[in-house]
């Protein structure tokens, strides 16, 4: 009888660990940026290439970037882009280039040895700071840092740093995601102002 309660025991034991364990978090939710470039462009007769763009360590990753004071890093829980932040940066601002029609091509391939432009493009700021007088609200920094070449010999033909800024943000994640998507429009707009004023 004595064996027979511990072998009961023992397989009561592994049919609750064969149970799948049920979390009561939230699920992980995945949020996209849809920027709007509301400018009429003039179509100029070269092709773009854009290469993968490169990051502040900080910020290469999936996860939605937060600064707390003083200075300390953290991120959004349960929430995440829909890829790491430079490949999925590089895709929207390829496609709002694109759609533009600011250029006769833009790729993120160079276009056989004649592609007219080479744009690098450094992201330094895609978080959202908490403000540091304790009030609930954030402020979010968009930063890209852009360096216009030509093609062939790889002449520097301007090179700048576009910020855009949207203050007394709510502390929530889909308020926050509102005015990054904002504040990236904004900084690919003049992005796109200044390549046509540079040619």
């Amino acid at each position: 009888m004595k064996y027979l309660w511990l072998w009961l025991s023992l397989v009561g034991l592994l049919a609750g660990c064969s149970a799948p364990l049920k979390s009561d978090l939230p699920a992980e939710q995945v949020y996209r940026l849809a920027p709007v470039i509301d400018i009429s462009a003039r179509r100029l007769p070269l092709t773009l290439y854009v290469p993968p763009l490169t990051a502040t360590p900080a910020l290469d990753s999936a996860r939605i970037s937060l600064i707390k004071p003083p200075s300390q890093q953290d991120f959004i829980a349960q929430s995440r882009w829909p890829d790491e932040l430079p490949s999925y940066l590089h895709a929207l601002i390829l496609e709002g280039l694109a759609r533009s029609e600011g250029f006769q091509a833009v790729s993120e391939q160079r276009l056989g040895h004649d592609a007219s432009l080479k744009l690098l493009l450094r992201v330094t700021d895609f978080q959202a700071e908490y403000s540091a007088d304790g009030k609930e609200e954030a402020t979010i920094v968009v930063g890209i840092t852009a360096t216009l070449l030509t093609g062939k010999d790889s002449h520097l033909l301007k090179q700048q740093h576009y910020e855009a800024r949207q203050t007394h943000v709510a502390l929530r994640t889909g308020s926050i995601v509102a005015a990054m998507n904002q504040a990236l429009g904004e900084v690919m707009a003049a992005l796109l102002v200044d390549l046509q004023r540079a040619l």
